[in-house]
């Protein structure tokens, strides 16, 4: 059974091998054409990470990091944090906003504990307390891009 795409296929190949009388379409189908080409080429695409993509560093004792996106020219980055059960960050300060997403387990900061779905942000400039993960933590960070000197 033949579809639509076989038989534009076979059309092309057959055109390719100069089987079919060559045939110019009219300058409006043309301009069509290449219009609908050219959108199609300057359309972004989308970036995909899968799950076994990437690598794992440690910038802490039992914290590490697998980095999902740069952007330069923001000076920004996207990240996954996976802290082993009792590992912790040290305090720090923020040169841009962070946005933290808890994806899985916990971690507690100033006596105050969040779990998985809790979104937190720091805003540029604020002091960042010390946080632990008693248990173990999964969370995702979209800020500043970490210093490559901090990873070990």
């Amino acid at each position: 059974m033949n579809t639509q795409n076989d038989n534009c296929l076979d059309v092309l190949l057959a055109a390719n091998a100069g089987l079919l009388a060559e045939l110019a379409p009219a300058n409006a189908v043309r301009t069509r054409m290449l219009a609908n080409i050219m959108q199609r080429v300057a359309m972004p695409t989308m970036q995909v990470t899968r799950k076994s993509d990437g690598q794992w560093r440690d910038i802490f004792p039992g914290v590490s990091i697998k980095i999902l996106r740069e952007d330069l020219n923001e000076r920004s980055q996207t990240t996954l944090w996976r802290l082993q059960p009792g590992a912790s960050v040290p305090k720090h300060q923020h040169s841009q906003n962070e946005e933290c997403l808890v994806l899985e387990g916990s971690i507690v900061q100033a006596g105050v504990e969040y779990f998985a779905g809790d979104y937190l942000l720091s805003p540029t400039g604020m002091p960042h307390d010390h946080f632990v993960a008693a248990n173990g933590a999964l969370f995702l960070i979209r800020g500043e891009i970490i210093d490559k000197a901090m990873m070990l």
